[in-house]
């Protein structure tokens, strides 16, 4: 097996996910090249101890991108290079690999932002999460790798990139002697295109007032403000760091509401980051989490939903150390919890096995409840597992 692919079943991304993004990032930087050979279906199933159609999967999405086929006699050929096959999709895929410098230990992030989507990026503090929105922006150079945003070169053609980026921050540094009118005169003049009418039909959803000076608006009316100064220059693309923090429970709602409604009804694409999940997880087709600098999850947030629940386990009796151990090591099981008869486990993959599993054990059960995830659930596991040492 190829040194440089390794899966990780108890990530939360499909493994066969897992081998495409691999396979795919191997293509781009060179690994590997047209002509070469891919390990057999049998081969990977037998090193990487998983079932062989996980494998087809993976081949058949590669194969039809055109980047591998199947040869008879032969096996599974490297056919093309991402320079050559994915130029098209490169549209769609707002950013590309991004590596960053966070305490001092330099972790690459590679993902991927589907055009039209709200994308949560969440993290803990210090994680690295304004890092990399700071340095997508060309706010600050990358410590190494790339990054690509509508297929502009971060490093290079940062001006290009802001031209088709709105943005708005956590501090909001408007100016406060200025009036709303004043303020969009200003942002007028700094921006290569602008839209007054935007601007002003969202001062209207919002209800701000427009002869106000900007000192004299709440933090909320601020951040909503600055969404509709971002919008003026009809973005395709909105990055916001942290917008609601500080925000009463009504502007937040408002706020995220405005998002989803209108802007994200206009086929624009947002990539924002937040630290509130329960926010994040009302408003984001996708997530993903960033830990240390390093990327721990990116998938579609329905699909998590769909692949991982919470399953409740009341036991008659109290559950022997035997009996949780060997249902921590279960392979479905990604984390367990456990407070006296009750037993709380976060699963994945196979789940119909897994009940199977649990109805067989010898100790009885009162209960057996099978739960939806929640972002937080997903986001503890992961911090947990940090503090664990894993």
């Amino acid at each position: 097996m190829p040194n440089w692919l390794d899966v990780n079943p108890r990530s939360g991304v499909p493994i066969y996910v897992q081998l495409v993004e691999q396979i795919k990032h191997a293509l781009e930087v060179g690994i590997l090249q047209p002509g070469e050979q891919l390990p057999t279906v049998r081969q990977l199933a037998s090193e990487l101890t998983i079932a062989p159609n996980t494998i087809v999967k993976a081949y058949d999405e590669l194969a039809n991108l055109e980047l591998i086929e199947s040869r008879q006699g032969i096996g599974t050929i490297v056919v093309a290079n991402l320079d050559g096959r994915l130029h098209a999709q490169q549209q769609e895929a707002l950013f590309q690999r991004l590596q960053v410098l966070v305490r001092d230990a330099t972790h690459l992030l590679t993902f991927t932002v589907p055009t039209g989507t709200i994308f949560g990026f969440l993290g803990p503090n210090g994680s690295g999460k304004t890092t990399t929105i700071k340095t997508l922006l060309g706010f600050r150079q990358p410590d190494g790798g790339s990054a690509q945003v509508f297929g502009y070169d971060i490093a290079n053609q940062s001006l290009q990139v802001r031209a088709r980026i709105g943005y708005v921050s956590e501090t909001n540094s408007l100016y406060d002697y200025l009036t709303i009118p004043q303020l969009c005169v200003l942002s007028r003049s700094l921006s290569r295109e602008w839209n007054q009418q935007v601007v002003d039909r969202y001062i209207e959803v919002f209800g701000l007032p427009p002869r106000e000076k900007v000192g004299h608006l709440s933090k909320g009316m601020k951040s909503q403000l600055a969404l509709c100064l971002a919008l003026g220059s009809n973005p395709d693309l909105l990055i916001l760091d942290e917008p609601t923090t500080g925000l009463d429970p009504l502007a937040r709602h408002e706020f995220l509401n405005t998002l989803v409604s209108e802007v994200a009804a206009e086929g624009k694409t947002i990539f924002f980051s937040s630290h509130i999940l329960s926010e994040v997880e009302a408003v984001a087709d996708w997530v993903a989490i960033v830990r240390m600098g390093k990327l721990v999850l990116c998938e579609e947030l329905d699909h998590l939903k769909q692949t991982q629940k919470v399953v409740k386990l009341t036991y008659i009796d109290l559950p022997p150390v035997s009996e949780v151990e060997r249902l921590r090591s279960l392979p479905e099981v990604m984390s367990l919890a456990q407070e006296g008869r009750s037993v709380r486990l976060i699963a994945h993959g196979d789940l119909d096995t897994l009940m199977q599993t649990l109805q067989a054990r010898p100790n009885a059960l009162r209960d057996v409840e099978t739960l939806d995830l929640n972002l937080e659930d997903l986001f503890m596991k992961y911090m947990k597992e940090r503090d664990n040492g894993r």
